[in-house]
């Protein structure tokens, strides 16, 4: 007989590579005021999982003590609503995010507690392997855009518009009816016109040229989703702005203005996530999903991610 005081969950109780993950029993959560427990459905595989498992974002962790639960972005269907949550009902279809470096972890779980800012409705027959993509990666290009603040007309370079979050900011950026501009292999050229991109420069060195040929005076804004640094920021007008999605990109010029985006800080902005859903019902956004593995095979999901090359999320399934 099963028991109801308990999940499964993927958990790491020593920082390392994808061999650290571990399928585990864990207690499950109770919702507390203002809360939802969701039954998850999927959990998107992001890059920031991965710095999680490894180490890398230990200063951010507060101390916490083993075992951690990564993920950051889900689907599913509320299982238990909190006293003085009023805006869903047991069995309602959602989508949400949650800030994994806590006691009670992340996405990675068969259910998930957390606070009910945190949550949207999604229609019953929306994919909920699509819909688990799009929380974290739409609302980094939110705050992405918010930050830039460009204004119609207004050139935007995106580098890395082939992955989930630069692929999210072209389509955003062209229904802010801006000029937007990214880099691409061959390969992707049909995959970057569909999302909306008015010019596709060539990647590597042969980039810089070729942003400079299209326009001398450099471009407007960044968003440097490859992580290329200076190299891409040199391309950027003065005055103009740049926005990265790791901390240690930033250039040290005073001539740009730049930002790093996190989501950690902005979990409960309910009114992003609003506009998140409505965007993805409109068709104004494309989650794509590159693999569907279940969610006991997250050490084989790590391992593709490290290999890099995916054109969408790795998604797990509970």
């Amino acid at each position: 007989m099963r028991d109801f005081t308990a999940m499964h969950a993927v958990t790491f109780d020593r920082f390392g590579g994808p061999e650290v993950l571990r399928w585990s029993d864990r207690p499950r959560p109770r919702a507390g005021s203002t809360e939802l427990v969701i039954r998850v459905a999927a959990a998107a595989v992001n890059p920031t999982d991965a710095l999680m498992r490894s180490g890398q974002q230990v200063a951010s962790m507060g101390g916490l003590e083993p075992p951690f639960i990564p993920g950051m972005e889900f689907s599913g269907w509320i299982e238990e609503v909190g006293i003085g949550s009023a805006r869903f009902e047991p069995g309602q279809a959602v989508m949400g995010i949650v800030e994994p470096r806590r006691a009670q972890g992340g996405a990675y779980s068969e259910f998930v507690c957390v606070p009910e800012a945190s949550v949207v409705a999604i229609p019953d027959s929306f994919n909920m392997a699509a819909a688990s993509t799009v929380p974290m990666s739409g609302l980094t290009a939110l705050l992405a855009l918010e930050a830039l603040a460009l204004r119609p007309g207004h050139t935007l370079l995106v580098t890395g518009g082939a992955g989930a979050v630069g692929g999210y900011v072209i389509q955003l950026a062209k229904d802010a009816g801006l000029h937007v501009i990214t880099d691409a292999k061959d390969t992707d050229r049909g995959l970057l016109q569909k999302l909306g991109t008015d010019s596709i420069v060539p990647r590597g060195e042969a980039m810089s040229e070729a942003v400079r040929t299209l326009h001398p005076g450099g471009v407007d804004g960044l968003l440097d989703a490859a992580l290329l640094g200076k190299r891409a920021v040199d391309l950027v007008r003065d005055g103009g702005t740049a926005v990265f999605v790791r901390r240690g990109q930033e250039d040290a010029e005073t001539r740009v203005r730049t930002h790093v985006v996190g989501v950690g800080k902005h979990v409960t902005r309910t009114e992003l996530l609003d506009r998140l859903s409505v965007l993805l019902l409109q068709g104004k956004l494309t989650p794509r999903v590159a693999v569907r593995l279940p969610a006991s095979q997250a050490v084989e999901a790590h391992r593709r991610l490290a290999k890099g090359g995916l054109r969408g999320r790795i998604v797990l399934e509970f």
